[in-house]
This record gives C-alpha cells, structure tokens and sequence, in this order.
C-alpha cells in the first residue's frame, strides 16, 4: 500500500522526529510504502505579518523580547542537523501550507491509506488546522482512514463546541481508531463518539538493536556513564535537581541539545542554537548510566534502552502521556509527585521496572497487529 502519513512538522522536536521515522520503519517491514506529510500552518497574509512586526518590534523596545524580531531567519541555521536526519531517513512530501494543497497533493498522489498519528496529532494547539488531521479535506475519496496513537496530550477536552461537532462527524468515518493515552480512549467515547483502542508510539514498536544499527558504532560505548538530561523546557530547578541525581550516583550530568532556545537572548553566535544532530541525541541515552527528563519521548527511550529515569512533571506539554506510559509499566514510582522545586528528592538506580520487557513485548506487539489489520485489503 501505498500510504500517507498526517504528523505534526518536523524539525523542532527530538520525540516528533523519531516517531515519525520509526512509523515509517514498522511500515516498510510490512512491505508498504509511506510518505509523511510535511503540513505547515498555513501561510499569513501581509496583515499578519505586519501585525506580528509592529507587536514583537513594541516588545523589544520594552525589553520583554529577547529573541530577535525576525527569528525565523535563522531556523535554517538552527535545525541544520535536524532538517539533514530528515531529509535522508524519511520519505516526506513537499511542504504543504494550506488544505486546498494538502487535498491536491491527495489527488496528484492517490494513496490507498491515510495514517494520523503520532504525537499530540489531535490537541488542536498543537495542530495546524485540527480538522485535517480529522481528514476533513477528503471529502469523496476512497481511502483507508486510519488512526495511530494519535495524542491529545492531555485527559481534559480542549476542542470548541465547534470542532467537536465537526470532528466528531470526521472521526466517524476512520476505518479504526487508536490512540496513545489510556486517557484518549475515553475522550473518543465521550467527545467523538466512537470506540479507540490503546497503542504505544511507534517509537516502542522498535526495539533497542534498531536504534543501536540506526545510531552507528562510532556513537555507541561500551560502558555507561553520566547523568543525562533531556529538558523540554530549562529551568535553574531542574538543572538542580540533576545535580542532585550527580551527586548522589556520582556521575557526572551531561546533555546532547542545543543549549540556548529561541526564546533566550541571541548574542551574536548563533552555535549555542544550534540542535545537534538526532543520532548524537539517541546516542545520550544508548550511553548514560541514569536519564532525568521532562519529557515523554525522554522517558520512551529510558525504557527502550532499559535506564534508570526520572521524570519532572511538565503539566504545559502534556502529562496524560508520561502518565498512560507510566501506568502501562507500573513504573509511576519513577515520576515526580510533587511541585518544583525539588529538595532531596530519591533516585532510584535499578535496572528497568520488573517485568519491562514482557509488557513491552506484548504491547508492541498488539500496536504491530493494529497496523497490519487496519492496512490489510479488505
């Protein structure tokens, strides 16, 4: 088959890239042929753009901006590695910026089957154009319609009256539904009205020998070493709390991502900007002896490379998928409890929770069959 991928844009976003790449991977070994669709917001007109010159151009003459008023100029630059993993380990399409070109692409294309997922694929502030990745823009085509792990992110509703009606009439259409959070399984019951099975991100549908061939021998060490961090979002109390974790195991705390964001002050160099690359970054966690993250993907590649974790809460990302993961390997104890910031918080350095490799095993497992049952011709 010949199948379209609807994710979230890539390049920003260590965990968006590596589900997409390891959808695609589960997908070849089935003997199908995948695309992931590059759908970017779509594009403003001089009114926006105006609108956004003068506003950030206000902020920064106040001192509450310190990124510069044109960052975008730089993203070439900044997502440099992440662009090339891209480009020369995925078959993506061109970018598409509106849903008049996202429809003719289908049309020039003709797949037999469209895939929605992963990642916070159905949280609309997360995605360009919710109802897309409802599929509104195929209207009278024959395709497969498939749910993957899609992601709220969350276990609330955050969808408008308006978006409910109309993606509730969408979701009716899919030939199957999964989602990621057991939370979602309810939210589709409850909000969509329609029945969802519960699936882990394709990154788990791999196993670590894929990542150790992927990442390359010259990445991979022999001997575990190092406390490393993955931080969504940097705060001086999760620097601390790593400290902790490297005085207590006494390791030493190291990370591999760009050091400074978008939204940090620029001083001249743009190098402290820069993300390196995605197999540097898998590499962090295929090496270290202990991983402390805020991060759902931080926390996916704990377990695939059977570390020792801890996770901060980050309520702003979206905790119902660290939590669901959680549930599933009974590993809740590995997650904070409590708010920031942390005083003599307990790491546990123990192998991966008991039984890890039979739950994850059969999960993946049951997320394999999902895809080869809903991509079968019938």
């Amino acid at each position: 088959m010949k199948i379209a991928i609807m994710t979230q844009p890539l390049g920003t976003n260590y965990g968006g890239i590596m589900q997409a790449w390891a959808l695609q991977q589960v997908l070849k070994r089935m003997g199908h042929n995948p695309v992931t669709i590059d759908r970017q917001p779509d594009a403003k007109g001089l009114a926006y753009h105006a609108a956004r010159l003068g506003y950030r151009t206000l902020q920064k003459a106040l001192g509450k901006r310190k990124a510069p008023i044109n960052f975008e100029r730089h993203l070439p630059t900044i997502l440099q590695h992440t662009r090339a993993f891209i480009d020369q380990n995925l078959s993506i399409s061109e970018p598409l910026g509106s849903t008049a070109k996202l429809k003719a692409h289908f049309v020039r294309e003709e797949y037999d089957a469209v895939i929605v997922g992963s990642d916070q694929t159905w949280r609309p502030q997360y995605s360009p154009n919710i109802e897309n990745f409802f599929l509104d823009f195929l209207e009278g085509f024959e395709i497969k319609r498939i749910a993957y792990a899609s992601s709220f992110g969350v276990d609330e509703w955050e969808f408008t009256e308006e978006q409910t009606r109309r993606c509730a009439a969408l979701a009716k259409r899919f030939d199957s539904i999964s989602v990621r959070e057991d939370s979602g399984v309810e939210l589709c019951r409850k909000h969509l009205g329609v029945e969802a099975s519960h699936v882990l991100d394709p990154t788990l549908l791999l196993d670590k020998a894929d990542y150790q061939q992927l990442i390359g021998p010259e990445r991979l060490s022999s001997k575990p070493y190092g406390v490393y961090t993955y931080f969504l979002d940097k705060t001086p109390a999760k620097q601390t709390l790593a400290q902790q974790a490297s005085e207590q195991l006494d390791e030493p705390v190291y990370s591999c991502q760009a050091r400074l964001s978008v939204t940090d002050e620029f001083q001249g160099s743009l190098d402290s900007f820069i993300m390196p690359s995605c197999l540097d970054w898998l590499a962090g966690f295929a090496n270290c002896r202990y991983v402390v993250t805020d991060s759902f993907h931080g926390m996916v590649f704990s377990i695939i490379f059977g570390k020792p974790f801890f996770v901060i809460r980050n309520e702003g990302r979206g905790q119902a998928r660290i939590e669901s993961l959680s549930r599933s390997f009974e590993c809740e104890k590995l997650l904070s409890n409590k708010k920031m910031p942390f005083k003599n918080e307990k790491f546990i350095l123990e192998e991966a929770p008991k039984n890890l490799t039979e739950k994850l095993n059969s999960a993946s497992y049951f997320g394999i069959n999902f895809l080869k049952h809903s991509t079968t011709n019938n």
